[in-house]
């Protein structure tokens, strides 16, 4: 049985409604690539973000998990509980917001200060 080799790699798991546009999520993927993390994207019935961040980090190798649904981005790790996740914000309230959490996504991973969501 051989393996993809992209299934051992290392990386943020990012699981998105099925029904969401892909588009309404590019900024948060700009802001983990910027900070050098890789991430994989997958789309699930789940409509609830916290259960999509929860399920992403424990099938993360790197233990961190973003779920986005209901126009809200849940960022999460492994060890956390799935209803207290590390970071809540609303979707696309602006392209900054969503750059900046995508980043404090991979500044978890890297154990780097956050960067300021509130900013634009």
């Amino acid at each position: 049985m051989t393996t993809p080799l992209n299934a051992e790699r290392p990386s943020i798991r990012l699981r998105i409604n099925d029904l969401l546009d892909a588009a309404r999520v590019a900024e948060v993927l700009h802001g983990v690539e910027e900070e050098g993390v890789p991430v994989e994207v997958t789309a699930h019935a789940e409509l609830n973000p916290l259960v999509l961040a929860h399920e992403a980090s424990l099938e993360s190798r790197l233990g961190v998990g973003i779920g986005i649904s209901l126009d809200h981005i849940v960022i999460t790790t492994e060890k956390l509980p799935p209803d207290r996740p590390y970071l809540a914000a609303v979707l696309n309230r602006s392209a900054t917001s969503d750059r900046a959490a995508g980043a404090n996504a991979a500044r978890l991973v890297k154990r780097m200060p956050l960067s300021d969501m509130n900013a634009e």
